[in-house]
């Protein structure tokens, strides 16, 4: 499989994550930074955005809703609150790989190379660091329902979709995740644009999976519910964001 590996990043926070990433040389494969550079157009690393450029791109024209609980003190951007939209950014100059790696720059692990063992043969179309759905949903056997077993519960879904989001009417299985880690097989991009392009819009988190979901792709957790992974032994690859290994307890 042709991969793409990217650390997403900004002039502000690379200095102090950088060095989390020295290790990835282990894995043989190429390192790409994609750094927002809307406040510091002088930072030339990687694979350089603007806000600007990620809405002329995209066609995008709305600002965030700041009815909606993400946006709740009126301070977040297009680039935060449409995450996916950084990765359909790159994805338009680079739509020639099988499948996308994202990574939050403060994300880090104490080996990539057994980690990535584990995605060799698999080819779902969108795997997040967790993905869940609503209680009522069925679909998607390798997604786990939310439960009183997390920080939000069912709540969660009281916030998604929320003020501003725009969904098909078709959408009727909602689905959230947590984005540090994200892994999109080209088709999925190609549907998320194609998507993007009919008009509808929304909080990543939760807007990615179920819109994905609505159009039949492959879904799955890197993380299941009890902390495990189907993919690697978390005994053995240590994966933390922010220096901590996220568990199911945080959503």
């Amino acid at each position: 499989m042709n991969n793409s590996y990217c650390v997403c990043t900004m002039p502000n926070t690379y200095s102090n994550y950088v060095g989390h990433w020295d290790n990835f040389k282990d894995t043989g494969f190429s390192l790409e930074w994609i750094s927002d550079v809307t406040k510091d157009p002088s930072f030339d690393v990687g694979f350089t955005y603007t806000e600007d450029d990620i809405r002329r791109n995209l066609n995008f024209t709305k600002e965030v809703s700041k009815g909606h609980y993400w946006n709740s003190q009126g301070n977040r951007n297009v680039v935060w609150f449409y995450a996916h939209f950084r990765m359909l950014n790159y994805y338009i100059s680079n739509p020639n790989y099988d499948y996308y790696w994202f990574f939050d720059d403060d994300v880090k692990s104490d080996n990539w190379v057994e980690f990535f063992k584990g995605f060799e043969n698999v080819d779902d179309d969108f795997i997040s660091y967790f993905i869940f759905k609503h209680p009522n949903v069925e679909s998607q056997v390798n997604v786990p329902k939310i439960d009183g077993g997390t920080h939000s519960g069912e709540g969660w879904f009281n916030r998604f979709p929320g003020h501003g989001d725009q969904l098909p009417n078709s959408c009727k299985e909602m689905f959230g995740s947590f984005f540090p880690v994200v892994r999109y097989s080209k088709r999925s991009m190609e549907e998320l644009l194609k998507i993007n392009n009919e008009g509808y819009d929304g909080y990543s988190e939760g807007f990615v999976p179920t819109l994905l979901n609505e159009r039949g792709m492959k879904m799955s957790s890197l993380i299941n519910a009890d902390d495990t992974s189907n993919y690697y032994n978390v005994n053995e690859v240590n994966l933390l964001h922010k220096n901590i290994r996220t568990s199911w307890s945080w959503i």
